[in-house]
């Protein structure tokens, strides 16, 4: 995957071809842009890279196609816009120098339907975009159907990982995620506004669901398992 652009849907005229570049490195974005209108390739770069304002410009702009980073820095990963730009009818060619299956089948999952790896040489990269605009270097269903078979292999494997944790009641959760944080009983109770009796059965409880007998082995096992609490306290409590 690392070396090819894959890529499905139709092919494009290169002078017809209309691109959208959502890239948070500047100069390469406008590197890319100026090296794809030389080969007659219509380009749209976004500066802002704000969420809405990237949808706007989306919307109000006549595109065949969006170049869309991985990783928009401060703005984010650009995998959570894949589907709302699928949304308006247009394809999305992932621009990444992620290497990871899992990362780069959760792409295609979102609906990108094609990937190329920025970490190339600059030339080849504009080969890459421009066999894209082509139609050339097709997804196949089998690399396509690998991708997603690898992927729900690996959320199988988290899912048994994580199973004993997914048993904790919201509270059991916040109390593990104190403990964690290195709070004692008492300290817990405190900040809680309940009773050091009542954090002392939630620890009972939790200690129980994960299977340990003490709240180290309980830490010890959450840190291993890369576990993190999804019910974080509200911060203004």
């Amino acid at each position: 995957m690392t070396d090819t652009a894959v890529v499905a849907g139709q092919r494009l005229n290169p002078v017809a071809a209309r691109v959208a570049i959502v890239e948070d490195h500047g100069l390469l974005a406008q590197s890319l842009g100026f090296a794809l209108s030389n080969l007659g390739i219509h380009v749209t770069v976004i500066d802002d890279l704000d969420r809405g304002a990237v949808m706007t410009v989306l919307r109000e702009t006549e595109l065949h196609m969006v170049l869309l980073d991985f990783d928009l820095g401060d703005a984010g990963l650009g995998l959570h816009l894949v589907a709302p730009i699928t949304d308006l009818g247009l394809r999305v060619i992932m621009l990444t120098g992620e290497t990871n299956p899992i990362t780069l089948a959760e792409c295609v999952e979102a609906g990108a339907v094609g990937i190329i790896n920025k970490s190339e040489p600059f030339e080849r990269l504009i080969e890459r975009v421009t066999d894209v605009v082509d139609g050339r270097g097709i997804l196949s269903t089998s690399v396509r159907e690998n991708l997603l078979a690898d992927l729900r292999a690996h959320r199988a494997r988290e899912g048994e990982r994580l199973a004993p944790f997914a048993r904790l009641t919201v509270r059991e959760s916040e109390v593990l995620q104190d403990l964690i944080e290195g709070k004692n009983a008492e300290t817990i109770a405190i900040e809680s506004y309940v009773s050091i009796a009542t954090v002392r059965s939630h620890i009972k409880a939790l200690l129980s669901k994960l299977g340990v007998n003490s709240q180290l082995a309980a830490v010890a096992m959450a840190q291993r398992s890369a576990w993190a609490s999804r019910h974080p306290r509200d911060a203004s409590q």
